[in-house]
């Protein structure tokens, strides 16, 4: 990832480094969610998005949003506003940065079946955005 310029990252929402998974866990019991359980949950948020934007001719999911829409529908609650503030300080987040934090935390939500946005979400969204960057 280090040959990748700043400008051209900050157009990716999801950074996350995955580890080489080891022989000794191949034999491992499956733990967490099916994918069928995943599955489910990911189309019931496609279908809330889908419903968010039935009016909306230029967006169909929340990685479309922009503008007031953003706005409308990836406003978080007090904490993770002020959470996401400070990181956004901290971590010198450009304004296309902070918006796509906006736009994956509205996407968790949607993944938890919540409509408001909380500090759990911001902090996951943030965790995916700052994975691979340089500050951390």
């Amino acid at each position: 990832m280090g040959r990748i310029s700043g400008p051209l990252m900050d157009r990716f929402d999801l950074r996350i480094e995955v580890p080489p998974v080891a022989f000794t866990d191949l034999d491992l019991p499956p733990d967490g969610e099916t994918s069928e359980t995943i599955g489910r949950r990911v189309a019931n948020a496609r279908n809330i998005q889908a419903q968010r934007f039935a009016d909306t001719p230029h967006a169909r999911v929340n990685a479309d949003a922009e503008g007031r829409i953003l706005e409308q529908i990836a406003t978080p609650d007090d904490a993770g506003r002020e959470m996401l503030t400070r990181v956004a300080e901290r971590f010198g987040l450009s304004a296309r940065g902070y918006h796509r934090v906006l736009r994956v935390a509205r996407t968790i939500a949607d993944l938890e079946g919540v409509e408001t946005i909380g500090q759990p979400h911001i902090a996951e969204a943030v965790s995916c955005r700052l994975a691979l960057s340089k500050e951390v």
